[in-house]
C-alpha cells in the first residue's frame, strides 16, 4: 500500500483527488494540505510514498517543493497548466495530470507509479538493475540487451528497436517502451524516437548523432529534457 498526501491550495481540487485516492485499495491517504510548507514538513518527518502536488501555490510552487523534498518521496503533478511538464520531470515526478483529471487517467498514473516502484525495489533487492528486456516480434519472444540498443523508432502502433545486433519490430508504441526503459539510460527526444544516452556521439542543431552515424531528429518539446540529461555529463571550466 502506498502512503499518499494531496497538496493543493484549492479545497475543491483536494476533495476530487481525495475521493480518487479513497476509491483505490492500494492507496492510503495520510493527509491533505493547502499549505505546501506544512506538506514539506510531513514529507521530511514521515514515510510518504507519493504526493499529488499542484504547481501554482502560495509560499512554495510545486516545482520548488519537489526540489526541496529531493528523493524523500515520489510526486504526481496535478495542475491546470501544461507548460510545466518538462520542468517537472527533472525531479522525482512520475506523471503529469492536467485538471480536470478523469478518474481513468488517475488510475493509469497509479498503475505507472506501482510499476516504477516495483522495478526499483526489485533492483535494490538484487543489487543490480535489469540489463535486458523481452519483446514480442512476429515469430518469437526476443531478448534484447539494453546495452545493445541504439534507438527506438515508432510508427503508429509498431516500434522498431534498432540494436547493434540488428532491428526488431514489435506491436508496441513508443510510450510503452518509454515507460519500460530506465530514464537514466534512455530518453525520448521526439514523438517517434527514444535514444540510448550512452550511444550519443554529438548533438548539432536539431539533430542527435549516434555512435553508428545515425541522425535522430530532436523535437522542440523534448529539448529541455535532453539538456538536463546531458548537463550531468558536461565538463565545464571554472568561472
Amino acid at each position: 500500500m502506498l502512503n499518499c498526501i494531496v497538496i493543493d491550495d484549492e479545497r475543491a481540487a483536494i476533495d476530487v483527488l481525495s475521493n480518487y485516492v479513497n476509491r483505490l485499495p492500494q492507496l492510503n491517504l495520510l493527509a491533505t494540505f493547502t499549505s505546501p510548507v506544512e506538506a514539506l514538513e510531513l514529507i521530511r518527518t514521515q514515510a510518504v510514498d507519493l504526493a499529488f502536488v499542484d504547481i501554482r501555490m502560495p509560499e512554495l510552487s510545486g516545482i520548488e517543493l519537489m526540489k526541496l523534498a529531493g528523493s524523500r518521496c515520489r510526486f504526481i503533478i496535478t495542475t491546470a497548466y501544461e507548460e510545466y511538464a518538462l520542468e517537472g520531470y527533472q525531479y522525482h515526478n512520475i506523471d503529469y495530470l492536467v485538471k480536470p483529471v478523469p478518474f481513468e487517467r488517475f488510475v493509469r498514473a497509479i498503475d505507472k507509479t506501482q510499476s516504477i516502484l516495483r522495478r526499483s525495489t526489485e533492483s535494490e533487492r538484487s543489487g543490480t538493475a535489469d540489463d535486458y528486456v523481452f519483446i514480442k516480434t512476429e515469430s518469437r519472444i526476443q531478448k534484447i540487451e539494453l546495452n545493445d540498443i541504439l534507438f527506438v523508432e515508432g510508427l503508429g502502433n509498431y516500434v522498431t528497436v534498432h540494436t547493434t545486433r540488428g532491428k526488431f519490430v514489435s506491436l508496441l508504441n513508443v510510450k510503452d517502451l518509454e515507460e519500460a526503459l530506465s530514464p537514466d539510460l534512455f530518453l525520448r527526444v521526439h514523438r517517434s524516437y527514444i535514444i540510448s544516452l550512452g550511444k550519443i556521439d554529438f548533438v548539432e542543431g536539431n539533430q542527435i548523432f549516434l555512435d553508428n552515424e545515425t541522425s535522430i531528429p530532436l523535437g522542440d518539446t523534448y529539448r529541455n529534457q535532453l539538456w538536463t540529461a546531458l548537463d550531468k555529463k558536461i565538463i565545464t571550466g571554472r568561472k
